[in-house]
């Protein structure tokens, strides 16, 4: 299975730090090629485009094509959804950019969500996915999957343990169930003020106002320049009732959040006492000059604000409504403060088969039980059935362009990422390829079905064999990888015979695939491993050894790619 590679030096003995040193450069330059993989985005990641009805009654959401889709809600990120008549009868949410980092197989996947007026989960849907095609589909036609979030509060937090995944799609439906969980929880929207920022709005305060941003407030003029930012209240605290009802504040702030000016945008308190307040000047100034944060901590009774003659209650009433509104942005900003959060990784059956597996593995190298012929036979065929038929926990080429690009998906695969982390580290520290020679499932199957004592024909079809075959799967590796650079959304699954572990959802081309594979085995021993496989070879040249100290042609190959690939990432 270990190819020879042409070197271009001679001389084996090499002293013991050169061949650390250039064996640990190789692999850094290979890890720099791999995060030099472009994601594979098939639709803005911001989540501020806004969904058509047409596009959600395409993914399966229960919605009347007359219905429309009104501007995004600056603090929730929400879209009203109106009858014909303009009434308000539910709301609208996409996962991104909250689900961008829950990573499945290949990348992440982002969900729609209907609501209904009262914030409760109607139906999620997949809409868009960066992972593979048969794992997409199976999530889509699932639909006991997204039964189970029906009548979710959106205002709370949810853990997904609990959630089943989708059989044969585990990451993906897990990963959208993930980027659902992170987008709860948020802000709610408010149906008393429900009016976006308009140009009116500001234009008291900015006459050379030409441009509003009106989910951050950002105002522009006419050349593109920012020149001051508002902040509504009515989209943090819409239930500080005065006489009547609540009002709604335009806070014009400057680059440190503080209050430059205060003034009314909308009340439902009785017109003469809104006036009243509107034009009581000595009111407004007792807020002008403090910072959002004071504000926040600011007691309007305790610090003795008196309400304006003849409209106490709608006076109190804004002053209370503008520390409440101070208090929600205050929190949103403390929210979105980074923060170092460690969770654990959900632990499913065959996670923890995965890991007992890969630790007997590691055993069965260091002792070297692998030699007696029954007990090679009972695991391998332990392999097939556990890491591969029934966890679908291979390694592939398509798994290590996805995870480099977006993220190792740790804690919703925590066993396939244990499988990935020894695979590729086990040959850089120990001399031994773990996974090609005891983990992988397709090549458990090559040994269990390889012929005994080779006869005459297959001497012939050995010897009618070319050496230069040995090359193809480090051809492969490369072209593989300008795939991904011209197209990052390359599907590079069906380029391998791994997807058919996956047997529940994937084609039969892959089956068929291979099972040719395993029948070529059979009168060519480990044929596949030696002529076919690209993540073996990747793994085979990340494999200390005696020579590891040498430069060899594949190196300069490496480095070349190294050389384009970042200048192309640097000056594009």
């Amino acid at each position: 299975m270990n190819n020879p590679l042409p070197v271009i030096q001679s001389g084996t003995h090499q002293s013991h730090w050169r061949v650390r040193l250039v064996h640990t450069l190789r692999f850094l330059a290979v890890l720099a090629i791999c995060f030099a993989i472009p994601r594979a985005a098939e639709a803005p990641r911001d989540g501020a485009a806004s969904p058509t009805t047409d596009q959600l009654i395409a993914v399966g959401h229960a919605i009347d094509p007359r219905d429309s889709i009104t501007d995004r809600d600056s603090a929730s990120g929400l879209w009203a959804l109106k009858n014909p008549d303009g009434n308000p009868t539910g709301w609208v949410a996409r996962t991104f950019p909250d689900a961008q980092d829950a990573i499945g197989y290949r990348g992440p996947t982002e969900a729609s969500v209907l609501l209904s007026a009262d914030l409760k989960i109607i139906s999620v849907r997949l809409l868009i996915s960066d992972d593979t095609e048969e794992h997409v589909e199976a999530v889509r036609q699932d639909e006991r999957f997204f039964e189970q979030f029906e009548g979710w509060d959106w205002t709370v937090s949810k853990d997904t343990q609990s959630i089943d995944g989708v059989t044969g799609a585990t990451l993906t439906s897990l990963a959208l169930a993930e980027g659902l969980a992170r987008r709860m929880g948020g802000e709610v929207p408010s149906l008393v003020f429900s009016e976006p920022l308009s140009l009116s709005d500001v234009k008291p305060w900015f006459e050379e106002a030409d441009v509003i941003d009106a989910n951050t407030g950002e105002v522009f003029d006419s050349d593109g320049e920012r020149i001051g930012r508002v902040q509504r209240s009515g989209v943090l605290s819409d239930d500080v009732i005065g006489y009547q009802g609540p009002s709604e504040l335009l806070m014009n702030l400057d680059e440190n959040e503080a209050i430059i000016g205060v003034r009314i945008r909308r009340s439902f308190d009785n017109e003469p006492y809104v006036d009243y307040v509107r034009t009581e000047y000595g009111f407004w100034k007792r807020f002008q000059g403090m910072r959002i944060q004071q504000l926040a901590n600011f007691d309007p009774i305790a610090e003795g604000v008196e309400g304006v003659s003849g409209a106490t209650m709608t006076s109190q009433a804004i002053a209370h409504t503008l520390v409440a509104a101070a208090q929600k942005h205050q929190r949103q900003l403390d929210r979105n403060e980074p923060a170092e959060q460690f969770a654990l990784p959900r632990l499913s059956r065959w996670d923890r088969f995965t890991m007992l597996m890969v630790i007997m593995a590691i055993s069965i190298q260091w002792f070297g039980v692998q030699k007696a012929r029954r007990f090679r036979r009972a695991w391998l065929l332990a392999v097939v059935a556990i890491v591969g038929v029934g966890a679908g926990n291979l390694l592939s080429m398509s798994l290590i362009a996805g995870w480099s690009a977006e993220g190792i998906a740790w804690r919703l695969a925590p066993g396939l990422a244990i499988v990935a982390a020894v695979a590729l580290l086990f040959p850089l520290v120990t001399k031994h390829n773990l996974y090609c020679n005891h983990l992988c499932p397709h090549g458990a199957i090559q040994q269990l079905v390889k012929p005994g004592r080779p006869n005459e024909r297959m001497k012939w079809i050995r010897s009618w064999v070319p050496s230069w075959l040995a090359v193809i799967p480090g051809v492969m590796l490369l072209v593989a990888y300008a795939c991904l650079l011209w197209s990052p959304g390359t599907d590079l699954s069906s380029w391998e015979p791994f997807h058919a572990y996956l047997f529940r959802i994937c084609k039969w081309s892959a089956i068929v695939f291979a099972v040719i594979t395993i029948v070529v085995s059979r009168f060519l021993p480990m044929a596949y491993c030696r002529y076919g496989c690209p993540t073996g070879y990747l793994l085979r040249y990340l494999k200390l050894s005696a020579k590891s100290g040498l430069i060899r042609k594949i190196d300069l190959i490496v480095l070349a790619l190294l050389i384009v690939t970042w200048s192309l990432r640097f000056f594009s």
